[in-house]
């Protein structure tokens, strides 16, 4: 298939993701900011910040009424997750709070004097006035534990191993007659019921909840209850191959032991990077609105994840409409005036990767890199009739051969804006800065930019490295 049609279809026509419609914290705080140019304060995805990667997102309202996030930490390499977790929070879903090292199983942090293993996915959840943290260890035998702490902040203290438990992923849930449940697994969703002080289990470990034969369970469990049923949310590999559990699945039962019965994707994270091996995630509702939290991978590989969130939206059947992935995530529609990063980027074809720098005693700073002829990249979705914009101006970072930008809107086959000639680096600088007048945009449409040389370059070769690019309105 080549690669203008997989964009259109990818790049759906149905806008529905445009119109939330709802009056939540953060469509007030829109409002309130309504495209006043680059100062603009609004949520983009990913939701990290530049050179954090955190990843396997368990999102929790707590008593507080803020937003927490508890997931696992990336570190630079290949391989998943480290030693230590970070906390993420949030008043708006807009500006986000880090808590660095509130559980770890080596250096800063650590609280647990039976291990010193990685760290996988975990959950938290409050509980009469305390928060327990679910962990689970990347070692086989009993690899869960639990670890309490007296705020949604941590530090969470004196881990300890849950003993009966055989697997990863745990999932947290506390139903309406306030009996705790726990729940894990891969390849093989198990669950039990948790003690009355919430650190170990009770009674039978019930097995085979959902299957990776059945329900094309792989991993990542997350129960939540919605009017009644019970919602099994996973990582599964139906749509990619069985080695491949980029989507978000979920089933449904009406006890929470099942039987659970398969009823769709949520999200679906492939082509966020150029290699895609799995998801994980967790949804939640802020103010009367609902969303799924789920992570991207960048650098080129399956790791260095960051998460990313989208409205969701459910039938009146309770069935949930799948989501699609956007830079504009909860924020509504982007104005063109905004300078965007170019690695928020939510779809990339070809072989481009988000990449971070990290000067000495300097900021992080991450932007698609290993750009190559014919590569092209997405962001979603831009309000060209906020304002007029006559020019386009991008950044690139560190050597690049002569080459051009296309600018398109929806397809990289769609209607043409403009096209960036970016000429040869020459000399010592360490940036180039270059710009183009466009023909004017209307309507609310996806960005697609698509790389080209402007004379051969040998296969394997790169192109350039794109940091940022904005639209300006230089009409006096």
């Amino acid at each position: 298939m080549n690669k203008v049609l997989l964009f259109n279809l990818l790049c759906v026509s149905a806008f529905t993701i445009l119109s939330i419609g709802c009056t939540s914290k953060q469509a007030r705080l829109q409002d309130e900011v309504k495209y006043p140019g680059i100062a603009m304060a609004r949520m983009l995805n990913p939701i990290v910040p530049a050179g954090v990667y955190i990843a396997d997102p368990e999102v929790r309202l707590m008593p507080d009424g803020k937003i927490y996030l508890y997931g696992s930490r990336d570190e630079p390499g290949t391989a998943w997750c480290s030693h230590s977790y970070h906390v993420m929070s949030s008043s708006d879903l807009v500006h986000w709070d880090v808590e660095q090292f509130s559980f770890a199983t080596q250096g800063a942090g650590k609280q647990t004097d039976y291990t010193e293993e990685v760290l996988y996915a975990p959950d938290c959840i409050y509980h009469d006035g305390q928060y327990y943290l679910y962990y689970c260890l990347a070692a086989d035998g009993e690899n869960e534990g639990v670890a309490v702490s007296s705020s949604p902040y941590g530090p969470f203290k004196n881990g300890l191993a849950i003993k009966g438990i055989t697997g990863i992923d745990p999932s947290v849930f506390i139903d309406d007659d306030g009996q705790a449940y726990l729940f894990w697994g891969q390849g093989n969703a198990k669950g039990a019921k948790l003690s009355k002080d919430m650190l170990s289990i009770e009674g039978e470990v019930h097995e085979r909840l959902l299957t990776y034969e059945e329900h094309a369970f792989n991993e990542a469990s997350s129960v939540r209850k919605i009017n009644g049923t019970y919602y099994y949310i996973y990582a599964g590999h139906q749509r990619h191959g069985k080695s491949n559990c980029a989507t978000l699945n979920y089933a449904t039962a009406t006890s929470p032991f099942g039987p659970y019965t398969y009823r769709g994707v949520i999200i679906d994270n492939l082509h966020s990077n150029r290699r895609v091996e799995n998801n994980h995630g967790s949804i939640i509702e802020i103010d009367g609105q609902w969303y799924i939290f789920y992570h991207r991978p960048t650098h080129g590989g399956t790791s260095m994840r960051k998460v990313c969130l989208e409205p969701i939206f459910f039938n009146p059947d309770g069935t949930i409409q799948e989501a699609e992935m956007t830079t504009q995530g909860a924020g509504g529609p982007i104005s063109p005036l905004l300078r965007m990063d170019a690695a928020r980027a939510c779809l990339m074809l070809g072989n481009m990767t988000v990449a971070v720098r990290r000067p000495a005693d300097d900021i992080p700073v991450e932007y698609l890199s290993e750009i190559r002829n014919g590569d092209c990249a997405c962001w979603k979705y831009y309000d060209f009739d906020a304002s007029m914009v006559t020019h386009f101006v991008c950044k690139t970072w560190g050597k690049n051969q002569a080459g051009k930008i296309e600018i398109h809107l929806d397809d990289p086959a769609g209607e043409l804006l403009g096209t960036c000639e970016v000429a040869s680096m020459d000399g010592e600088v360490a940036y180039a800065i270059h710009e183009t007048e466009i023909k004017p945009a209307t309507g609310k449409r996806a960005l697609v930019l698509v790389f080209k040389a402007t004379s051969p370059v040998p296969d394997g070769q790169d192109l350039m490295n794109l940091e940022w690019f904005t639209f300006e309105n230089r009409i006096k």
